[in-house]
């Protein structure tokens, strides 16, 4: 039964010896076989020594390419088993939705191959432009969730596919609404597990902004999801996502 983690790291650097060890320790207990991560530092070596220092060389498979963030934080994804293929789509460009002009992902969107128990599955590893900015930020966000529905209708024909990352908004707002009602029945990890559904921050008044979004198709199949609160790791909580065998 392979299980999915997202987990904002809340721009953790290699300075950040405490804050890692925190959150080793909840990727550690969540067991979680696929790993995807935000705002880690892109310094050299680094994604490869917190794992081995760290999380005790349980992942040993790593993708973490510099994306757009000008603070070199970036979305990378870590796994016991080998990536059969996988692309950035940094550099991709498409229209922002008022048509004023073209744009990028403001961090990055991974996607990537991966087989697990016999089966093959396609992860979309992403991390959305921030509520800071006001309403430029709000169009960008929402673009860049128009951008990832248009990938996935491209790139998911037939397939078993996860979208996991910090998508940076509400389930009720016009972001996520693009998912939700896109037609392509794309449900809510944490909606579907009936759990809380708060991840930030991570104490306090909470809202969901962290995200394992799968097809309806995959919904008999799903056996747990859960948030995992830990504010000493970071501001956000992890979530994970287990699926049973097909």
């Amino acid at each position: 039964m392979p299980t999915f983690s997202t987990y904002n790291l809340s721009s953790l650097t290699p300075d950040c010896h405490t804050r890692m060890r925190f959150a080793a320790r909840n990727l550690l207990r969540s067991q979680a076989d696929l790993v995807c991560l935000q705002e880690i530092s892109n310094a050299p070596g680094f994604l490869d020594a917190f794992q081995r220092d760290y999380l005790q060389n349980l992942y040993p498979y790593q993708i973490g390419p510099s994306g757009n963030d000008p603070r070199g934080m970036n979305v990378a994804v870590l796994s016991k088993r080998p990536f059969l293929n996988w692309r950035s789509l940094a550099d991709h460009t498409f229209p922002l939705l008022d048509g004023t002009r073209s744009s990028r992902f403001s961090r990055d969107l991974l996607i990537l191959d991966w087989e697990c128990e016999g089966r093959l599955w396609r992860i979309f590893s992403t991390h959305l432009k921030s509520m800071r900015g006001g309403p430029n930020a709000h169009r960008q966000r929402e673009s860049e969730a128009a951008a990832i529905l248009e990938t996935l209708l491209a790139n998911t024909q037939g397939l078993d596919w996860l979208l996991l990352g910090d998508l940076n908004d509400t389930p009720e707002s016009p972001t996520l609404r693009r998912f939700f009602e896109s037609g392509l029945d794309i449900r809510n990890s944490l909606k579907a597990g009936q759990q809380k559904t708060e991840t930030f921050p991570c104490r306090g008044s909470r809202r969901q902004f962290d995200y394992i979004l799968y097809p309806g198709q995959l919904t008999d199949f799903l056996v747990e999801s859960k948030a995992w609160p830990e504010s000493r790791a970071s501001d956000h909580a992890m979530v994970t996502a287990t699926f049973r065998r097909f």
